[in-house]
């Protein structure tokens, strides 16, 4: 059975309450059409585990998708606070559970294994005070390191933006702790070439449920090697979630109004975008 399918049909499957894991780091290769296949299909009371995002997750906040997330920051850098995230985090609209790199990392290699807990470091934060939930001391000997215990993170499905050309950042450890894998390439290529470049190909294909050819499928945020961020874009969202009515307005324009990528190509109005649309 082939793996590549249409991005509608790759979202099968993706259960309201599911546990998502959302691939990329801040402005790179965030797995946005793949992301805006979600919101349309209304999805509600989705937890997600994203690495440090920024419009992805930011996104699904707002848009009414979430109930809860884990995660060690979702932020727009040099366009400010991450607007929804910000927004729910102030009213409690949504649950947020306070993690750093080494208790997500630590839980998806647990889950990955198989194991309930994983050991990290003990850094001496604030997060064991503020998340006794997740960080729970380990005895130890005088002299020896201090370790925390951090619960598995199993994944209902991971949605990640391939090929690696750059950093693959938490996306591997997502995979292997994922039952499902739904990645969005920027085009189909013969095999002769994945074989060349064999090292740029980090997943196995036993990891991966589905693939969706999406051509700028991580716009507007970057692809390592292919594309850079869309900054104007970026700023356009952060502008547009200032409020309800202009945000209601974006997703109309991107998200509900452009019911296939190649829709979505045509209202970005970039004339790259438009021309790969057609091809």
């Amino acid at each position: 059975m082939s793996k590549l399918k249409s991005l509608s049909d790759a979202l099968d499957g993706i259960e309201d309450g599911a546990t998502v894991g959302i691939g990329g780091w801040i402005f790179n290769s965030q797995p946005m059409a793949l992301v805006r296949g979600l919101i349309r299909r209304n999805k509600r009371n989705l937890r997600l585990v994203p690495a440090p995002g920024s419009i992805a997750p930011d996104m699904l906040i707002g848009a009414g998708c979430v109930a809860e997330t884990g995660c060690v920051f979702i932020s727009f850098e040099q366009f400010g606070l991450a607007p929804h995230f910000r927004r729910a985090a102030e009213t409690g609209s949504i649950r947020i559970h306070e993690l750093d790199g080494p208790a997500i990392a630590g839980g998806l290699r647990a889950a990955a294994c198989d194991l309930p807990y994983g050991l990290i470091p003990d850094m001496c934060t604030d997060l064991p005070r503020v998340n006794p939930q997740t960080y729970q001391p380990v005895p130890h000997a005088p002299g020896e390191r201090a370790m925390l215990k951090v619960p598995a993170i199993h994944l209902d499905v991971t949605l990640l933006n391939v090929q690696y050309f750059g950093p693959v950042f938490f996306d591997v450890l997502m995979a292997q702790a994922s039952k499902k894998v739904i990645v969005s390439v920027d085009r189909i290529v013969p095999t002769k070439i994945i074989r060349r470049d064999n090292h740029l190909t980090k997943l196995p294909s036993a990891f991966v449920h589905s693939v969706v050819e999406a051509p700028f499928g991580a716009h507007p945020t970057s692809s390592g090697g292919l594309y850079e961020a869309d900054d104007d874009h970026l700023a356009e969202y952060v502008r547009a979630s200032g409020g309800a009515t202009s945000f209601t307005k974006y997703l109309d324009t991107y998200v509900s109004g452009a019911t296939t990528h190649a829709d979505y190509h045509r209202r970005i109005g970039s004339p790259r975008l438009r021309e790969t649309a057609s091809r």
